[in-house]
């Protein structure tokens, strides 16, 4: 008897273990249902249309994962877009803000320098529109940035391992992710296991804990899963961080880049400290992100470089 064990880890009159199993079958039940829904209807969402904020908010709460379409200007896309490759063709910064030892397989990232035009809110990503879904998702408590990088998957490379980006509950780490050129399935898109993710709220705890183990353990999603068959250029993407995915891998020959922005609920960034291992100008940069663009709403202060 588990309440004699550990006597108050169930409450004050803690489940029999018929119960806790009842309640577990349940939450599988309701993981199935939830991931399949999301496969089989998909997750992309048309950001001009006139409900574009309550489907992508609906979406990213139920299924963990939303792309919307259009969801980035194309103008300022292509603005962003000759910036990146200004920094690219300036070697000795480059080599200074590039960074090939946090991510693996076939994978690196360029720390992007808080400068026009990135210093703007829109331009990591974060339009008017995905800001209401974001601050919709974190329910009115802070967040704001943790980091903003072009992540690149080269040609060739492989599958990543199944993972989620933390190891912690859902609603703290979001990434949104710019897509900086049409991908195909050849080019590796993101596998996402929808629905997946340790949950905050107790009684949905035991549940989400025994299928983010039995996924671990499988080194599989064991539910319904997916990855985009094509993503349009501007196609920003955003998900849970505690949400299980992996990079697929590219054999097209041909880089995969997106524009990898990750926002996290308030004080957490600096608790997970996921830049610790970033090459130091890409720690300075960061912190001037942070600065100008943190909670409680990601609100822009003008930088004094832009």
């Amino acid at each position: 008897d588990m309440t004699k064990f550990l006597p108050g880890a169930f409450g004050p009159a803690g489940p029999r273990p018929a119960e806790l199993i009842g309640k577990l079958e349940a939450a599988y039940a309701e993981y199935w249902r939830c991931a399949d829904e999301c496969t089989r209807d998909g997750v992309l969402v048309d950001a001009a249309a006139v409900d574009a904020e309550a489907q992508a908010l609906g979406m990213l709460k139920r299924c963990g994962v939303v792309q919307l379409k259009g969801g980035y200007d194309a103008e300022l896309l292509g603005r962003v877009q000759r910036a990146i490759d200004t920094i690219a063709e300036k070697k000795s910064a480059y080599n200074k803000l590039v960074d090939r030892k946090q991510l693996h397989d076939g994978r690196f990232q360029v720390y992007l320098p808080f400068r026009a035009p990135f210093a703007e809110r829109a331009a990591i990503g974060v339009s008017d529109l995905v800001l209401r879904v974001l601050d919709g998702y974190f329910d009115g408590r802070g967040f704001g940035i943790d980091h903003v990088s072009v992540l690149t998957s080269s040609s060739p490379s492989g599958n990543q391992s199944l993972h989620p980006d933390v190891p912690y509950f859902k609603g703290l780490t979001v990434s949104v992710h710019t897509a900086l050129v049409d991908v195909t399935t050849e080019m590796g898109p993101t596998y996402f296991c929808p629905c997946t993710g340790e949950a905050l709220r107790r009684e949905d705890w035991p549940g989400s804990a025994a299928i983010k183990m039995t996924i671990l353990k499988q080194k599989a999603c064991f539910g319904p899963s997916f990855a985009p068959s094509f993503t349009s250029k501007g196609t920003v993407t955003i998900y849970d961080g505690a949400m299980f995915h992996q990079g697929l891998a590219n054999g097209s020959g041909k880089d995969r880049p997106v524009l990898k922005l990750e926002v996290g609920a308030e004080g957490f960034p600096e608790r997970r400290n996921y830049i610790q291992m970033a090459p130091s100008a890409g720690k300075k940069q960061t912190r001037l992100f942070r600065e100008a663009l943190g909670p409680p709403r990601m609100h822009h202060v003008q930088s004094k470089r832009s």
